[in-house]
């Protein structure tokens, strides 16, 4: 477009003619309101601060196009709010800059300090985060008259739940961006290789996500939370079962878009060796001897785990031993001990001897359990089911309905 090469010389001015009738120019009409190249430009400048993007004219290009989608999407929003009265308070804004604040460590007050010391205009995010209020809204009343869930599909969705209990878990951060029309698939491809090669680049995946993801994770930095394996799509479980934590994907097409997705953790199935478990731990620490005999401690390692047959043999065992590192190490969470030690004890039975571990120290320990306290698991509630699959409904519906509000808009993309 033609715009944006006026987009790219007034960006890094901004400040030294932010009255020039150029910035006034129109970049795009949407029904019957204007977006201006100021308005692309102050979300450029926005996004380039908040994402940690290179401020480059090559980045800037790349951005331009899916910034100015973003905008249009938006302002198709904010009319559908009008039309339906939905009204959003300065409070309630206020109340939203503070989460995003909190989401980055900091006070509200330091976050508009920052944008201003920035020269990143504060109306540009208390505009954005007023129209996530007020289409949010828009979406639960359009919620309230086709979403409902029934008693049948909460049971269907607890006995897909208890069967997924073993899958590995993972914390999951999304970036969406929707192909409403095939011939826009290339396209968003394109938006969605170029976001992936910003964030391998440095750019940050959460600030990206809330400045372009098209899914309702975006107010929260395309954070999806703790997902089991098997809950989302065949293309994306695929996809998160090849990833390594702090990894992200490729653009992964699915039938309503692409996806970018960042395995933040992984947790593995819930087990009776779960690293949340406290346990009693005792030590028998083997004699050190200069030089080291291997073959004698190997000897005497054996003979201990013969002797030791419960918790009772400890003490016999450790006098006779006469190391003074030996003994108890007190309560602790398995989650808690340096790995060698965590994978020792992980799967051990009560009363059960380890095989030799070696210590930090380089001393060769053999450990026992002698009680386990495994941590209480709240058993999962029929109203948070039934919530989980109205979000997932949600998400359905907020994608359909702004698909409708494209199609039904005329939009005048301007030279």
């Amino acid at each position: 477009m033609a715009f944006a090469a006026a987009l790219y010389m007034l960006f890094g001015a901004l400040s030294a003619f932010a009255q020039a009738p150029e910035v006034l120019r129109i970049a795009a009409v949407v029904n019957d309101r204007v977006i201006s190249v100021l308005d692309v430009v102050n979300r450029m400048k926005f996004v380039i601060w908040s994402t940690g993007v290179p401020n480059t004219a090559e980045n800037r290009r790349r951005l331009s196009s899916q910034i100015l989608r973003n905008l249009i999407d938006e302002e198709l929003q904010s009319q559908e709010a009008d039309r339906l009265n939905v009204s959003v308070s300065d409070r309630d804004v206020d109340k939203a800059l503070n989460d995003v604040a909190k989401r980055n460590n900091m006070s509200a007050k330091g976050l508009v300090d920052i944008l201003r010391r920035s020269s990143v205009s504060e109306s540009t995010l208390r505009r954005q985060l007023r129209i996530q209020i007020a289409w949010g809204r828009a979406i639960s009343r359009r919620l309230r008259r086709e979403v409902r869930v029934s008693d049948d599909e909460v049971d269907g969705e607890l006995e897909r739940i208890n069967t997924l209990r073993n899958q590995p878990r993972f914390r999951v951060s999304e970036i969406f961006l929707s192909v409403d029309d095939p011939d826009e698939d290339e396209k968003t491809r394109l938006a969605a290789s170029r976001l992936v090669q910003q964030i391998k680049g440095g750019a940050d995946f959460s600030a990206l996500a809330s400045a372009f993801s098209q899914s309702t994770s975006a107010p929260l930095g395309g954070d999806l939370g703790w997902i089991q394996a098997g809950r989302l799509s065949r293309e994306l479980d695929d996809a998160l079962l090849k990833l390594e934590p702090n990894q992200i994907s490729g653009p992964i097409r699915t039938l309503s878009g692409y996806y970018i997705l960042q395995l933040r953790a992984r947790r593995q199935p819930e087990s009776a060796g779960s690293s949340d478990a406290v346990v009693d731990l005792h030590q028998v620490v083997l004699p050190q001897t200069a030089p080291v005999d291997e073959v004698a401690q190997k000897a005497l390692a054996g003979d201990i785990r013969a002797a030791l047959t419960s918790c009772a043999d400890l003490a016999g065992v450790i006098a006779q031993i006469g190391t003074k590192e030996s003994g108890s190490v007190g309560k602790i969470k398995i989650r808690d001990l340096p790995s060698p030690l965590r994978e020792a004890v992980s799967e051990l039975k009560i009363g059960q001897p380890s095989t030799p571990v070696t210590s930090a120290t380089g001393r060769t320990l053999i450990l026992m359990i002698c009680e386990r306290l495994e941590p209480k698991k709240k058993p999962l509630s029929r109203s948070a089911v039934r919530r989980k699959l109205q979000q997932s409904r949600a998400e359905l519906v907020a994608r359909r309905y702004l698909r409708d509000l494209r199609r039904s808009a005329f939009v005048d993309l301007r030279s």
